[in-house]
């Protein structure tokens, strides 16, 4: 989960495990700290698209903490508080094999 300025508020132990890293290291960090500078622009794109419903689900890859990379699809969503405002983005992540 990450708020509207793209800190990251929760991770799990799926996007931990692909990463190589804990919950501790990357809570409160930007989730574009965790992408190829190359794909910046892009994911900022779709971080826009997300705040909205029925985002498409896209492909991107993250950087692990050795710099290697990691190839997953991912599907956001928006989330509000009922009838209320956005105030983050929810999303689940799968790794391409």
């Amino acid at each position: 989960m990450v708020d509207l300025s793209s800190k990251i508020t929760y991770a799990n132990s799926l996007v931990c495990d692909l990463l190589e890293t804990t919950p501790q290291e990357i809570i409160g960090k930007s989730c574009f700290d965790l992408l190829f500078p190359e794909d910046l622009d892009r994911a900022k794109e779709l971080f826009q698209n997300n705040l909205e419903p029925n985002a498409l689900p896209f492909r991107i890859k993250l950087r692990r903490t050795d710099g290697n990379s990691v190839l997953i699809d991912v599907q956001g969503a928006p989330l509000r508080v009922a009838n209320g405002p956005v105030y983050g983005i929810i999303a689940t992540v799968i790794p391409v094999e």
